[in-house]
């Protein structure tokens, strides 16, 4: 039925009459806006109305009379400022005065000077638009609000991914960073480098990153790195202490990384009191590395940093490279 409408209104209006033959539906009133209404502003036409005849434009208004003549039906709508407009139409509505309509309506031949010829071409209940309306702005609103469901889902998703890197990750992570600090490095050096350092900083609970910042200041991830004062390996173990800690080959990339990471811890025990890893400060750690280059008993004769050049550079560079590391 309605699409016999919309096609008895269209033949209808391509003739140039007037072809009003009861109230659309909604969306097929809807359809016939969109496909027949000029796109003139109704101001430029009521202000220029001879050079617009055949024209579709939109009014509304509440039905305030009816009339039959000579000329045919009338349907007299009055507007919200109270303006009022005859409509010609082949067939007069039935509703009441007071009711509220939407029309789609052809500029007439007569209409020179005003709109005063205009013939209907179909029409809807204002009240049904206007329920379509909310309706709609309602079906926009519960997609948007699914659409920022779904975008928070997907950051959220996309944040615990990046909390829970795999094991495998993060040792890739730290291979791919050791061979950029020693391109000579193999692979699969890098990897039994990266996989100690991550595994003995768990084993002493320190950061690997402090570890790793300690090796590049020390020896700079060379493997056969030795000292003129003697020191071995990646984390330059003094002979003495590698034997104290149970290292027999201190160039053995994870035996010495296991005792670089063992050292660490034994210092920070020793000058922040076995403190928590993050409730120490940067102050305990400056601590930590001073007595890793001197020794302990050099930051316990001086109370603090020893006032050795070689040892206060050191404990800067370390933490410098911690820092950045770190991000900070």
């Amino acid at each position: 039925m309605a699409g016999t409408i919309l096609a008895v209104a269209l033949a209808g209006i391509f003739a140039g009459g007037a072809v009003f033959a009861g109230a659309l539906p909604v969306k097929e009133y809807l359809a016939l806006r969109k496909k027949v209404m000029s796109k003139t502003p109704v101001e430029t036409i009521r202000q220029n109305p001879s050079c617009s005849v055949g024209e579709i434009i939109e009014i509304s208004g509440r039905i305030s009379g009816t009339c039959t003549n000579a000329a045919g039906n009338m349907l007299i709508l009055t507007s919200t400022n109270g303006e009022s407009t005859i409509i010609r139409t082949d067939v007069l509505p039935q509703d009441n005065p007071g009711a509220m309509l939407i029309c789609l309506v052809r500029v007439g031949d007569g209409s020179t000077a005003s709109l005063n010829d205009l013939l209907m071409v179909g029409y809807t209940y204002y009240a049904d638009y206007v329920r379509w309306q909310q309706s709609e702005a309602q079906k926009k609103a519960r997609l948007a609000a699914i659409q920022r469901a779904r975008a928070t889902e997907t950051r959220q998703t996309k944040t615990l991914t990046s909390r829970h890197t795999s094991v495998e990750d993060l040792i890739a992570a730290y291979r791919n960073a050791v061979r950029r600090f020693n391109p000579k490095m193999s692979v699969a050096q890098a990897e039994v480098v990266a996989r100690s350092i991550l595994g003995f900083s768990v084993q002493y609970k320190v950061d690997p990153r402090l570890v790793c910042a300690v090796i590049l200041a020390e020896s700079h991830f060379r493997l056969d790195a030795t000292s003129r004062s003697g020191a071995q390996g990646l984390g330059q173990l003094m002979p003495s202490t590698a034997a104290g800690l149970g290292v027999n080959n201190a160039y053995d990339p994870v035996q010495n990384i296991y005792g670089s990471a063992r050292y660490i811890r034994s210092m920070l025990d020793r000058v922040a009191g076995k403190g928590e890893w993050n409730k120490l400060t940067f102050y305990d750690l400056s601590l930590a590395l001073a007595a890793y280059n001197a020794g302990p008993g050099a930051v316990k004769k001086h109370g603090g940093i020893p006032p050795y050049k070689e040892t206060r550079n050191y404990v800067a560079r370390v933490t410098s490279i911690y820092r950045k590391l770190c991000g900070i």
